[in-house]
């Protein structure tokens, strides 16, 4: 009971710590393989005490382990959900792979005649089996039954399939029964056990199909975007993506697209199968000049870096450059900021607030004394089906600077078709694609 506890803690500490390597640690101290090759014993063997006792050991075990992490995770001050928690509450066909295979692999390191050391460990590690109820405990203590569900059915995805992966290979072995059963109790044995594992499958399926597809559409998303967007005097400085409400925003930058272009890319949409009946929302600032990608990116990078060059005609050179600054900048910042970093926020956000549907986002930059391009904070605005209360958008600021790396200044608006309009933080509008304004970049 000791080391459990102690390997319960050390979870604990690395999923909230975001630490494979203690993660991993907490993995070999674990004693809950044990307890689940007992019970896949007791039923090869028809051993029905064995079994009882077996399952009920494991039964406190696991409730015991659930309490120890949900009081760790109450004191802890660390709130923010790491990726190793939120990697535990989503599994899907392949961790039942994983479990089917470490089950055989486990039993048969266990049968052999010559011991293999390194078979108990690694099949620790591959299935994971305390993380899960440290994730539970998790849930419990934020009071998210998402964390909770999903962890928990991970862990019976877990058990059940490596315990019946070590009672198919203990029957092949022919081990010895306890007791000779019927072929009628035999039939619908089979028959129970077949069901079980349709409906314990079922939905790691579905939530498989959800993953492939979610990445089949952020793929053509892309190719989309470098496709139909590849213009030498326009770039794109901002591009998101809406599925569930099927919206496509595309801001851009340099020569106006003129409404032939504009239909085109439209239509562009129905070449890609994921991306079909989708709208897309386009945003212009225009120049008329024309801009390409290397003149927004160097703009910032170049010229203000030159100073001494700007140095030769100050006055006239300096006033310049803060022109092109205050055109150019809200664009750049825009480009240079992180896609990855905002799919994290709209992967983690919604686990806690449902009602966070997208969100844009970009940074807020000035010049410091130097004349460089400093950024100040970051603005996140979120799209909402119900309003947040400021203390949410006062916890959503605190986590996103964490992952950011920096301050953030979070509002949030209503989507369209919400009879609310109240909007939190800074004031925001949303226009109907009938109405979408193009901005001249004045």
């Amino acid at each position: 009971m000791c080391i459990m506890i102690l390997a319960m803690f050390i979870a604990s500490i690395g999923l909230n710590m975001n630490s494979t390597a203690v993660i991993i640690g907490a993995m070999l101290i674990s004693p809950l393989m044990g307890g689940i090759m007992n019970i896949a014993y007791g039923i090869a063997v028809y051993d029905m005490a064995h079994v009882r006792h077996a399952f009920m050991k494991l039964g406190f075990q696991v409730v015991f382990c659930v309490l120890v992490s949900t009081v760790y995770f109450m004191l802890s001050p660390i709130t923010a959900p790491s990726n190793e928690l939120l990697a535990r509450t989503s599994p899907t066909i392949w961790d039942v792979l994983i479990a089917v295979f470490g089950g055989l692999a486990g039993i048969i390191g266990i049968t052999r005649e010559e011991k293999v050391s390194n078979v108990i460990p690694g099949v620790a590690i591959a299935t994971a089996l305390m993380p899960p109820l440290c994730t539970a405990g998790y849930g419990i203590a934020r009071h998210s039954w998402k964390f909770f569900g999903g962890a928990m059915y991970l862990f019976f995805i877990n058990c059940f399939f490596i315990g019946m992966a070590a009672v198919v290979v203990l029957k092949i072995m022919h081990v010895t029964s306890k007791r000779e059963i019927s072929d009628k109790v035999l039939r619908k044995q089979k028959f129970y056990v077949s069901l079980v594992i349709i409906i314990t499958i079922l939905p790691s399926f579905f939530l498989a199909w959800q993953m492939i597809n979610n990445s089949a559409v952020n793929s053509q998303f892309g190719s989309f975007i470098s496709s139909q967007f590849d213009f030498d005097e326009t770039q794109v400085v901002s591009k998101s993506l809406d599925a569930k409400n099927g919206i496509i925003r595309v801001a851009v930058v340099g020569k106006r697209l003129d409404s032939s272009t504009q239909e085109a890319i439209q239509a562009a949409l129905s070449e890609y199968s994921h991306l079909k009946g989708m709208k897309l929302y386009l945003t212009q600032t225009e120049f008329t000049g024309g801009i390409s990608k290397e003149e927004v990116e160097s703009l910032i990078n170049t010229e203000i870096a030159a100073g001494e060059e700007l140095q030769l005609d100050y006055e006239e050179k300096n006033k310049a450059l803060s022109d092109k600054v205050d055109l150019y900048w809200p664009a750049y910042a825009q480009f240079s900021f992180n896609s990855s970093l905002k799919e994290q926020l709209m992967s983690e956000l919604p686990l806690f607030y449902p009602q966070i549907r997208d969100l844009d986002c970009a940074a807020l930059g000035s010049l410091d004394e130097e004349k460089k391009v400093q950024v100040d904070k970051y603005l996140l605005i979120l799209q909402v089906d119900a309003p947040l209360d400021a203390e949410q958008v006062a916890k959503i600021e605190e986590w996103s600077s964490r992952i950011i790396d920096g301050d953030v200044l979070a509002s949030w608006r209503l989507l369209p078709g919400v009879s609310d309009n109240s909007v939190s933080g800074n004031s925001v509008s949303e226009n109907s694609p009938e109405e979408m304004p193009d901005s001249n970049g004045e």
